[in-house]
């Protein structure tokens, strides 16, 4: 029997790797862990993104994988995207998307589950921040300092590297928790050779030179894919919601020894604050087998200003809600503070969320789940059993003008229509010739 392949895509600043730090902390363990338990031999893989690239060129990447994934072997495949990763996904299997792939993937049969964590289906107010006239400059200039200080400021640099140690040091010493800072110095900048300079930089140079994707994780932006990615008949959709719980003073006030993590709880709570600015009206209603889900899970039905810190917490509902949880963007990946030994991680959005070594394993068992189940189901047509394809869709009630309501939608050409009959009729070439004339005859001396 063939093994399946799952293929792991990051999102948004997905680095794959980084010297020795990682996007996806502990996922493939936990995967392999849970795939054991239900008896299915398969193969995790790796997508190597493009951080900020357009959602066009980082599906490029992800088909180039699959291409490689069915080349290489066979056996059915399943997608797991995280943040943006799962728009790029969702791109990268539409059989007609023209994508700039090196390698074409062309056997879309093989394909079984589409998996999305904490993605942003229908948009995130985030994005529209970031794409702003003041959003924009600022990472801009952020990346482009960091990086002529990497090419250029070898003395400043060199000492600013020691500095950082010191403190990272002494932070230890005096048992602060983990931190972002520790993982990026111990895995990144430990032994800063002139080839893990150069990795950095690149990857810097990259996020500073194309920001494209920012305005497509817009409302717009994403309205527009959503209209391009059809449900494709061969695969079953997963999605993970997530809630992050909102940020309070007393949060600062226990980080009150830690400047740090106090700084990052800051930087959560404004994050937070642009992701809940939400108007109900922007998502299609979930269907009935969503909405149990997730009031389920969170006892109640999430509220319009309900995130993960980056996306709206109903933004992220795709196909069957198979995990809710609360938890930030970047728990659900690792980077939530483990304190399993021999795998500590640090918490790099520090939202006190409450999610541990227990609900990181639960979360990953459950995505497990859900892809064995599909794994021994042989029934078809399989995509008639996708949840909630429908809420995409125009509203079958959008009245005409003058009318009754219609029946089966508005098309794009009938509303276009509906303009043009209400525009004054145009005027005659002779007229406006005979117009002109009369007017310059008068101003004449």
């Amino acid at each position: 029997m063939s093994r399946h392949h799952v293929v792991l895509v990051p999102g948004f600043f997905g680095f794959g790797s980084l010297g020795e730090l990682t996007y996806f902390v502990g996922v493939r363990q936990a995967l392999e862990r849970a795939f054991h338990r239900f008896s299915l031999n398969v193969n995790v893989v790796e997508v190597q993104t493009l951080p900020t690239a357009s959602i066009r060129h980082r599906a490029a990447r992800v088909e180039e994988t699959l291409a490689r994934v069915a080349e290489a072997e066979e056996g059915p495949i399943h997608i797991v995207g995280h943040s943006t990763g799962g728009l790029d996904a969702r791109l990268a299997i539409t059989p007609t998307s023209s994508l700039p792939s090196e390698k074409k993937f062309e056997q879309h049969e093989r394909l079984r589950t589409l998996i999305t964590l904490n993605t942003p289906h229908f948009g995130t107010p985030v994005a529209s921040f970031f794409g702003s006239a003041a959003g924009y400059p600022l990472m801009r200039c952020c990346a482009g300092l960091i990086t002529s200080v990497l090419k250029h400021g070898y003395i400043p640099l060199g000492f600013g590297l020691r500095v950082g140690g010191w403190m990272v040091r002494a932070d230890d010493a005096i048992g602060f928790k983990r931190t972002a800072l520790d993982d990026f110095f111990s895995s990144v900048i430990a032994d800063f050779s002139p080839e893990r300079r150069a990795e950095l930089i690149a990857f810097i140079e990259g996020v500073s030179r194309d920001q494209s994707l920012i305005f497509q994780l817009t409302a717009a932006g994403c309205d527009l894919l959503n209209a391009s990615t059809a449900d494709p008949s061969t695969l079953r959709y997963g999605s993970v919601v997530c809630a992050a719980r909102p940020p309070r003073l007393s949060n600062l006030l226990a980080f009150k020894h830690d400047p740090y993590t106090q700084t990052m709880h800051a930087l959560y709570a404004a994050l937070h604050r642009i992701a809940g600015i939400n108007p109900l009206e922007r998502f299609p209603a979930p269907v009935p087998e969503q909405r149990v889900v997730l009031e389920r899970a969170f006892g109640s039905f999430p509220e319009g200003s309900w995130s993960d810190g980056i996306v709206p917490t109903l933004s992220q509902i795709w196909g069957d809600v198979i995990h809710a949880a609360r938890a930030d963007h970047l728990d659900v990946v690792g980077h939530y503070g483990s304190q399993r030994p021999g795998s500590e991680t640090s918490d790099w959005l520090p939202s006190r969320s409450g999610f541990d070594d227990l609900a990181f394993e639960s979360l990953w068992s459950d995505v497990a789940r859900f892809i064995t189940r599909e794994a021994t189901v042989v029934e078809a047509p399989r995509h008639h059993r996708n949840v909630g394809v429908e809420r995409t869709q125009l509203e079958l009630t959008h009245p005409r003008r003058g009318g009754p309501p219609a029946r089966g939608g508005v098309t794009a050409n009938e509303q276009a229509r509906e303009v043009l009959e209400e525009l004054p009729a145009p005027i005659e070439p002779s007229r406006v010739i005979e117009r002109a004339e009369g007017e310059a005859a008068s101003r004449a001396p």
